[in-house]
């Protein structure tokens, strides 16, 4: 589901940019990246983070994003810079081949996804076996999803359960490198960094 404009207007801030790449910096901390890898940006937005991954390690780039809109804006600037693409996709069927990234990064995008289980099916596809899963995300309560749903104003919320996210992590042969759970005043914010075993 593409996000509403007051949600577009928060994600494209300078505020917003400074904090996803300050998660991203953080996150990859917990990840081994040596030579030159193939990465994948799930909910690219803006473009910032993929940016920032073809510039600090010289890696080969893809963003995606269902956004039309967010595409046009994370391709803005990038010349021609090869090591950095950006393309409108559906998370739930990504257009590459299984087994095609070293590592695959996805940031606040999965409580967008109606069939969020078959988005975390095709990271796990188009990873390679020892890649890593970068992932940070917002766990509403149902309540509030159902509430956002009524809302001529909605943010499209879906609930994604930390037990079903655990769940599908241990059927389908990852690891668990790092993971932490933020409570916050209604919701909570999960992050982590798994790798394909």
């Amino acid at each position: 589901m593409k996000m509403g404009r007051i949600e577009k207007f928060l994600v494209n801030s300078s505020w917003s940019k400074k904090r996803v790449l300050g998660l991203t910096k953080e996150l990859l901390g917990y990840a081994e990246l040596n030579g030159k890898q193939d990465l994948l940006e799930v909910g690219c937005g803006n473009g910032v983070v993929s940016r920032y991954l073809a510039d600090k390690y010289q890696a080969n780039v893809v963003g995606i994003d269902i956004d039309p809109e967010q595409i046009a804006l994370a391709s803005k600037g990038i010349g021609d810079a090869g090591s950095v693409r950006f393309l409108e996709a559906d998370a739930t069927r990504l257009p590459f081949e299984a087994g095609s990234f070293d590592v695959v990064l996805s940031f606040g995008v999965m409580h967008h996804i109606d069939n969020w289980l078959a988005a975390l099916g095709e990271v796990k596809r188009v990873l390679r076996p020892g890649g890593y899963f970068i992932y940070a995300d917002i766990l509403y309560p149902g309540w509030m999803a159902r509430l956002d749903r009524l809302s001529v104003h909605g943010f499209g919320l879906v609930t994604v359960g930390l037990d079903g996210v655990d769940s599908f992590i241990r059927q389908n042969g990852f690891s668990t490198i790092y993971a932490r759970l933020k409570k916050a005043f209604v919701h909570r914010n999960y992050e982590a960094v798994y790798r394909r075993n």
